[in-house]
């Protein structure tokens, strides 16, 4: 299979742009060129215990959420907090530290669930965080300031990605209903319970008047 790259490097998913929307796959003629197949394992360390080596797990192949065996088509950079599983059933939360090319991976795989909600492995996430305050009661709450959902979609957030006044939906999962915020401070270090939604962009809107108009 052929290897598309710009320079020395092959752009991992999500890097390729036409628009805001992202590219899955390009061909030359009837030939995939990217993402080509990976062959190798990932070596990373546990959530609960940062100083304890996880065993190695596939680069290619993950589980889904029936415990069937998936395809996976791009290699996950450094930091990425995944599950990993050998049966589907038992998870554990581990942090990527490496990626090992063409080397015969161990026999975990990534819980593919876990890349559309990172919220079950918290404990793998920095402690970097926004002070917010629920817009109908003024509890003050701590969201993250290193992960976020877009359309319920995870994504990383830089630190500097909002600011105080700023309102957005925060959610405490990919499929908890989302609650209106507005920020109070940056740069905390507090533990967090939410997560950002900017719902594609389209907030602040009317559900969040009570934000807006005070």
């Amino acid at each position: 299979m052929a290897d598309l790259k710009f320079g020395n490097t092959t752009p991992l998913a999500g890097n390729i742009k036409v628009g805001s929307d992202d590219v899955s796959r390009i061909y030359q003629g009837t030939t995939k060129v990217w993402p080509s197949s990976i062959s190798g394992y990932y070596t990373a360390v546990f959530c609960s215990n940062p100083n304890a080596l996880a065993r190695p797990f596939s680069a290619s192949k993950g589980l889904d959420a029936n415990g069937n065996e998936v395809d996976l088509t791009e290699i996950f950079p450094n930091g990425t907090v995944v599950e990993v599983t050998t049966t589907g059933t038992i998870k554990t939360c581990v942090t990527i530290t490496g990626f090992v090319e063409n080397a015969t991976p161990g026999s975990s795989k990534i819980y593919t669930p876990t890349m559309n909600d990172f919220s079950d492995c918290t404990d793998c996430l920095p402690n970097r965080s926004y002070r917010a305050v629920f817009c109908d009661t003024d509890q003050v709450v701590y969201v993250s300031g290193y992960y976020a959902f877009s359309n319920r979609q995870p994504i990383y957030i830089d630190a500097g990605e909002y600011q105080v006044d700023d309102v957005l939906l925060a959610r405490s999962d990919a499929q908890s209903i989302g609650v209106c915020v507005q920020i109070t401070a940056v740069g905390q270090n507090n533990d967090s319970t939410l997560f950002f939604d900017d719902d594609g962009g389209t907030y602040p809107v009317s559900l969040c008047n009570q934000c807006i108009n005070e």
